[in-house]
């Protein structure tokens, strides 16, 4: 005992770090080398420590009494400029099977699943953006912003708000990113291309832009929906939360670590990191919610989507689950009816389990967050528009590029 003493950290980081490398040495005869061989591959090294020893200070929730909001964010890339015949033809194809998927799918409330497509500003397909806002209208889902800002983009710490005022106001002339409350509101999420927020990747990938968090919360983003992935640098410390992070705007990877969003304490002055389920076995298997051209979509990854446990620290009952794709590259979940076998499993395990499904978009699923920091309870399904209204091209059809010029309401 006194030699335990002796050899005992008396610091918790220590306590942990020993453990840690206990029970790697422990697993080295069994599975220590494929989880040794995805710790490496996939930089999982990153949030591995997170993941194994964080708890969550909520008490366990019976699965009848879980509400799930399940959101679908896509990188959605039909091609650049040099691409946009191509791009729009893939893209009315692409709409056209979502459309009939979305038409036989829906949650307990008899909402259609629909889509978050995050678009990517760099690409500028005007056709696709018209499409997309007609497709809002019809209530299957909404637009938000996504872009590549590559080093020969000529983007710079001193010119980035200005650019970045350029492209919203590229894409609320769709009616996206833009509210229909009285006065209109700018709101938008925001997926960073090669997952590069905040200056997060090596310096010769990256605009250096460390104060891009500031920037973006300045110009009315309201949550970053880039993670979770694997196998890249920008992958946060911080896993299986949502959190606001303080931008040091001298320092890259703000959001690397954060204050989780907790009930009855109300925060409008920091953005949000809006994280997808990430998670690890002893066997080196990981699972990111990436749903992409797989063989066969496996119904086992949802109960690992779940059992994430991603919420609202203090509203245990409501759990969100964000998985995304690169729906134009991988459009065989689409075409293929992938997507359609994963939605059916999705709702065969919350009914198996007694859970309460919820479709969401990004926006929606921000707000119901946001009900919960206030101290809202009950049904989440109340509060999809409680902070940010619908767009404009959600109950309106705009004309090409005319946002100001109302063709038809919705009824």
């Amino acid at each position: 005992m006194k030699l335990l003493k002796k050899l005992w950290p008396k610091t918790v980081i220590a306590r942990v770090m020993l453990l840690f490398a206990v029970s790697i040495v422990c697993i080295v005869g069994y599975n220590g080398a494929s989880l040794g061989q995805s710790l490496i591959r996939w930089q999982a090294y990153i949030w591995a420590m997170s993941y194994w020893t964080s708890h969550n200070p909520d008490p366990e929730i019976p699965d009848d009494r879980k509400h799930l909001i399940f959101i679908m964010v896509d990188h959605y890339e039909h091609g650049g400029p040099k691409h946009l015949k191509r791009g729009a033809r893939n893209n009315d194809a692409w709409c056209d099977k979502f459309q009939e998927i979305s038409d036989k799918c829906h949650d307990n409330y008899g909402n259609r699943f629909r889509y978050t497509w995050f678009y990517p500003f760099d690409h500028h397909n005007d056709a696709i953006m018209q499409r997309l806002s007609n497709m809002a209208l019809e209530g299957y889902g909404e637009i938000e912003m996504h872009w590549h800002l590559a080093p020969s983009s000529g983007i710079n710490r001193e010119n980035y708000a200005e650019k970045l005022q350029e492209a919203i106001t590229w894409y609320q002339k769709y009616g996206a990113m833009i509210t229909v409350d009285s006065p209109p509101k700018t709101a938008f999420a925001y997926i960073a291309g090669v997952w590069d927020l905040d200056a997060s990747r090596p310096s010769e990938q990256s605009l250096g832009l460390t104060n891009q968090i500031q920037v973006l919360k300045e110009k009315g983003c309201y949550a970053d929906f880039t993670f979770s992935t694997i196998g890249t640098p920008a992958q946060p410390s911080k896993v299986n939360s949502i959190y606001y992070v303080d931008d040091d705007p001298d320092l890259p990877k703000s959001y690397d670590t954060g204050i989780d969003v907790q009930v009855n304490n109300p925060t409008n002055d920091k953005l949000m990191i809006f994280q997808g389920p990430i998670s690890i076995t002893w066997n080196g298997a990981l699972e990111y919610g990436a749903i992409e051209n797989d063989p066969r979509f496996h119904p086992k990854r949802i109960s690992k989507w779940i059992d994430a446990n991603i919420h609202v620290h203090g509203r245990p009952e409501w759990v969100f689950v964000k998985v995304y794709s690169h729906g134009a590259q991988s459009k065989e979940i689409v075409l293929a009816h992938d997507m359609e076998w994963m939605l059916k499993c999705l709702k065969e395990e919350c009914s198996r389990r007694g859970i309460t499904l919820h479709f969401m978009t990004a926006r929606e699923a921000y707000n119901v967050v946001k009900a919960a920091e206030d101290g809202k309870t009950g049904d989440p399904e109340e509060f999809r528009d409680f902070k940010i209204g619908k767009y404009r091209n959600m109950v309106t059809s705009i004309a090409a590029g005319d946002s100001d010029r109302v063709v038809k309401s919705k009824d």
